[in-house]
Parts: structure tokens; C-alpha cells; sequence
């Protein structure tokens, strides 16, 4: 029974993920995980100095004095300044409160995406799980202008680019934000980010699933199912390939891509295996979980579709079932919860000397 379920499973792009909560971004369903990837993590201004009060440093890294005389809001222009020094403190910290205070209780937050958070609760609970599960999050910025609708009433324009971890791809994102003075103090009342001018979001979406790269495998005394998952070189699309093995013998294999559908505003799979089935399935985000409704044809022309739960135990380590399958109408039995784990790196050998 095992057996069946592991090749029902796969041939219905349904058993091929792994977890990894890696460093990236995520984002979060949407950005709301974190996925927010890396919406979240692009709220605002840097992990260091605005870039634009960098760049007027003295050097010796002190801010000059813009008091000057013909710019009647020099000192609340650089009151919002120090605001933003305590928000890059803060964002160091990965300290998800202190960043929500920097908030008006009723303050609402769109990513890059769309995605709205409404009040300083919600705010700070996207930042925390995005900080949890990223926690080598750095942010840069760069502070284009501050402009004065009234002494009370500030419009920050600028962006931020964001690294989920060292060694990941940046995530770019113009922003606007509106600031309220309220009872004497600065607080950020919108922020707004924009998808940039020309760029597609292809490759920014699809980081949601980056915990799906590497090597993983669920092996018990008779078969072993392996993937191996990897992004194309410009990030758009990851390709998994599996191979299910009982008793040595290959069973079956296949390949899936993985995309974002910018029509559905989903990411979808399509999968084709080696007996000549091929399966179109849609990913989205549950709780902790990842859940994976697919539908298609197997190779004996039977119409089946199932949903596959996907939940992290650890970094390495992911739990995975195969529930509401039917092949031609008729309900199949849920499967048994099946655990994969992530294989390490194969170590680099040098090349020899020529």
C-alpha cells in the first residue's frame, strides 16, 4: 500500500516537496508567510543609514545640519530622520514591537504585492514571522524626499531593497509613506510599496517556494522516493525532478515546473511523468502549512486530482499527506503522513591541475 500511495503521490505532483525554512525570502500565501518573503521584510528604510543620509555624511559619519534658513520644516525634517535611525535599530534587532510602535494604532501597510495589513497588531505579527523565519534579514534604503503637506503632515518617497540572507537574491521595492504627527510625535500613518516600474514579479513570487531547493528522500525497507528541486537561471520557474525506486528497480519519475501565474495570482505547477501523465496543480498557504491541489490525467487516461499538505518540522525536515485524492470519480483513502528529509550538499571536490 505504501508503495501505491508513493507513485499516486508523485504522479500527481503531489509527493515531491521538502521543507526548508531557509533564510530567504518568503513570503509569506502571499505575503502574508513570509511569505511573505520577502513583503514583510521590505516594510521599510535599512538595517544601517538611510541611504540618503549616508550619502550627505560628513567623514567622519556625522548628519550636517539642514537647518538651513530657507526650509521652515528643517527641524522636523530631521526629527523624521532620527525616526528612521530608530527604525533601523530596530529592524538590526529584528525587534517586530518596537517597529509596530513606529506606527499609528489604526496604520495600514500595502506590499508590493497588494496585500494590505490594517492597524499596529497586524504589522507587528507579519514583521515577527517574518523575522522568525528569516532571521539574517538585512534592508537597505534609500530616502529619495521628505515633503511637508503642513507642520503635521509628512510624504516620504523612496525604496528598499531587501536580502532575505546573505547570498540570496535582493528584492526591490519602491515605496511611499505618509507620516502623522500625533500628539508631538512622528508616526507612520501609510506605507505603500509599488511592484517596480517595468520589472515583472515573476522570480519574486515564486521565492515562496525557495524552501523547496536542495536534495530530499523518504526511504523505508522497500522504496525510496527522492526530488531534487532547483531554481532556472533567471529565478522564474524551479524545476523538481523524482524518482521512485522498490527494491532497487526504478518505478517511475517525472519532472514539475513550478511558476507564478500572474492571470490567477497563484503559483502553479505542471507536472509530467515518465509513464505519460501530466497534472496542472495550484499552491497555497495554510496556517504553517503549504497545500497543493492538483488535477489531471494518469497515463492510462483516468482523470484524478488530490490535495497534498505540506507542514516543517524543522530546517531539514518536512511532513507531508496526500488527502481527498480520486482516480475517475471514486474517493481513495487519505495516505499515511510521510516524513522527507533534506540531504546535505555533496562535498566539492577541486579539480585537478591541468
Amino acid at each position: 500500500m505504501r508503495i501505491v500511495c508513493c507513485i499516486l503521490v508523485v504522479t500527481l505532483l503531489i509527493a515531491a516537496t521538502k521543507f526548508d525554512v531557509s533564510n530567504g525570502a518568503a513570503r509569506k500565501g502571499g505575503a502574508r508567510n513570509s511569505s511573505s518573503a520577502a513583503s514583510s521584510s521590505e516594510l521599510s528604510r535599512s538595517n544601517g543609514t538611510p541611504a540618503n543620509q549616508n550619502r550627505d555624511a560628513d567623514a567622519e559619519g556625522s548628519v550636517p545640519d539642514s537647518s538651513e534658513p530657507s526650509d521652515p520644516y528643517a527641524a522636523e525634517r530631521l526629527a523624521l530622520l532620527g525616526t528612521a535611525e530608530a527604525f533601523l535599530k530596530a529592524y538590526a534587532a529584528k525587534d517586530a514591537a518596537a517597529i509596530a510602535s513606529q506606527f499609528a494604532p489604526e496604520a495600514e501597510y500595502q506590499d508590493s504585492q497588494g496585500h494590505i495589513f490594517q492597524g499596529r497588531k497586524s504589522i507587528e505579527e507579519t514583521l515577527k514571522e517574518f523575522f522568525d523565519e528569516h532571521p539574517q534579514a538585512a534592508l537597505e534604503v534609500d530616502i529619495e524626499s521628505i515633503r511637508f503637506l503642513s507642520p503635521d503632515l509628512a510624504i516620504e518617497d523612496g525604496s528598499t531593497t531587501c536580502t532575505p540572507a546573505p547570498g540570496q537574491s535582493a528584492h526591490y521595492s519602491p515605496y511611499v509613506a505618509i507620516h502623522s504627527k500625533i500628539d508631538g510625535k512622528w508616526l507612520l500613518a501609510s506605507v505603500r510599496e509599488h511592484a517596480p516600474s517595468g520589472k515583472h514579479l515573476h522570480a519574486g513570487q515564486l521565492r515562496q517556494l525557495e524552501w523547496l531547493v536542495g536534495d530530499w528522500v523518504d526511504q523505508d525497507d522497500d522504496s525510496v522516493v527522492h526530488f531534487n528541486c532547483q531554481f532556472t537561471d533567471d529565478g522564474n520557474f524551479l524545476i523538481r525532478e523524482f524518482k521512485v525506486t522498490v527494491a532497487g528497480e526504478s518505478v517511475i519519475s517525472g519532472t514539475q515546473r513550478s511558476g507564478w501565474d500572474p492571470s490567477s495570482g497563484k503559483i502553479r505547477s505542471w507536472t509530467f511523468d515518465s509513464d505519460g501523465g501530466y497534472f496542472e496543480g495550484t499552491w497555497n498557504r495554510h496556517d504553517a502549512s503549504w497545500v497543493l491541489t492538483s488535477s489531471g490525467v494518469t497515463s492510462d487516461g483516468h482523470s484524478a486530482s488530490g490535495t497534498s499538505i505540506f507542514t516543517p518540522v524543522n530546517r531539514h525536515t518536512m511532513t507531508w499527506q496526500m488527502v481527498d485524492l480520486t482516480i475517475e470519480g471514486t474517493r481513495v483513502a487519505d495516505s499515511e503522513e510521510y516524513t522527507l528529509v533534506r540531504l546535505a550538499p555533496k562535498p566539492e571536490m577541486e579539480s585537478d591541475a591541468q
